[in-house]
């Protein structure tokens, strides 16, 4: 009875093991490269999120009257290749004191995705002014949405 006992209980087959193993790598052939987009997409709404975040802060800061005749000649706020936020032209102490307070550390403020760390271009946002009605205009030329999970570039006016 032993003998006949072991001979029904053998375990899986190598055939059997090597569909599974098929199968499984056909999944995730498949899924790998959802997942990837995913996470790009979610990247770039973060990276768009920071961007409207410093854009913000710049007309919170328009508001003040000691910073406003700053922004007449127009202030160029940029992420660079490096992925560092700076405060490009010209180096004012009191806004970048300003932006500094009210974002914390700039150097906090990171892009991640590959649509704006490509190392092709800094993304600038810029700042002005009108000097008659004092009314900010901030805009980011290399602003980019996604559109049907594809990045699409565009500009935008905050």
């Amino acid at each position: 009875m032993k003998n006949q006992k072991s001979l029904t209980n053998k375990g899986f087959s190598l055939v059997e093991l090597i569909i599974v193993v098929a199968i499984m790598a056909v999944l995730i052939g498949v899924l790998a490269p959802q997942y990837l987009r995913y996470v790009e997409k979610s990247r770039l709404q973060k990276d768009n999120t920071s961007i409207a975040e410093v854009a913000d802060v710049i007309k919170m800061m328009s508001a003040e009257e000691s910073l406003v005749t700053k922004f007449d000649g127009g202030l160029d706020f940029t992420f660079e290749a490096a992925n560092e936020f700076a405060l490009a032209t010209p180096t004012d102490t009191d806004i970048a004191k300003e932006l500094t307070d009210t974002l914390g550390v700039l150097s906090d403020v990171k892009l991640t995705s590959n649509t704006y760390t490509d190392g092709t271009t800094d993304v600038v946002i810029h700042a002005e002014t009108d000097s008659t009605t004092h009314v900010m205009k901030i805009t980011c030329a290399q602003w980019t949405e996604t559109v049907g999970g594809t990045p699409v570039p565009g500009g935008k006016t905050f």
